[in-house]
């Protein structure tokens, strides 16, 4: 059984990360590292963001227009880091998103939660 509860939170997961990019950038500006880590803090552990899947997602954010980069000198001898910043059409996404996974969470709830 825990074999197929590791299957459905994988596509669960990996159907979250995009939305989950775009809600901690809405907070700050941040680097690939800090972003995954972030992203590991906030969930408390439960899901990590690997580099695998989260640069090659950023990059395509970033050709969808919802996210735009920067580079930015480091002033304690630390080479530069590229940052990445939420676009207004990146925004505009989110909230949408926001609006979408509330109603989700609450059809699912509906169903799960019955009985």
């Amino acid at each position: 059984m825990q074999e197929d509860i590791d299957r459905w939170m994988k596509e669960l997961k990996k159907g979250a990360t995009k939305f989950s990019i775009l809600a901690l950038l809405k907070d700050a500006d941040m680097y690939g590292y800090e972003l995954r880590h972030e992203f590991e803090a906030r969930t408390q552990g439960v899901m990590a963001l690997s580099e695998s899947n989260a640069y090659p997602t950023l990059h395509g954010m970033e050709a969808d227009g919802l996210i735009t980069s920067y580079w930015q000198e480091s002033t304690s001898g630390v080479p530069a880091r590229k940052y990445y910043h939420l676009t207004e059409k990146g925004q505009a996404l989110l909230d949408e998103m926001l609006v979408e996974w509330d109603r989700y969470v609450s059809a699912i709830n509906r169903i799960g939660r019955r009985g």
